[in-house]
């Protein structure tokens, strides 16, 4: 059967986790990436002791096919990162934050008609990938 070729194929690849039908896995921000971007910098900073990763160096594999740049990916305690102005902006939620789930993504809110003559109009920001 075919499709047991294809499955047994996708088990022999490390990045790839297979499931049985119906059944989905939890993000895990492809730590194969964080952690291969760690390595790098921490070989390339071999003798010195700049072992943090650089501002905007990780992309998921979804944000690698994401041609809106619709996701932001990134560290939160580098000022550098582009996530964070995503992240001060007026328009970024939590889903269930308020009962402690300590969620790691977190959205903007779509805003479909703005405005931009109205007073404030301009920090409100649109849906586009640009942050105004």
């Amino acid at each position: 059967d075919r499709h047991d070729e294809g499955v047994a194929q996708l088990q022999k690849n490390p990045n790839v986790t297979v499931r049985m039908r119906g059944v989905m896995e939890k993000c895990t921000y492809c730590v194969q990436r964080i952690q291969g971007a760690k390595i790098a910098q921490k070989v390339k900073a071999r003798n010195s002791d700049d072992t943090k990763v650089g501002a905007n160096v990780i992309k998921t594999a979804c944000q690698d096919s994401c041609a809106a740049d619709a996701i932001q990916f990134g560290n939160l305690l580098n000022e550098e990162d582009t996530v964070n102005q995503y992240k001060k902006s007026g328009r970024n939620y939590d889903l269930l934050k308020y009962v402690n789930t300590r969620p790691r993504t977190s959205y903007l809110a779509k805003i479909k008609n703005p405005n931009l003559k109205m007073p404030g109009g301009a920090e409100v920001g649109t849906t586009s990938k640009h942050i105004h």
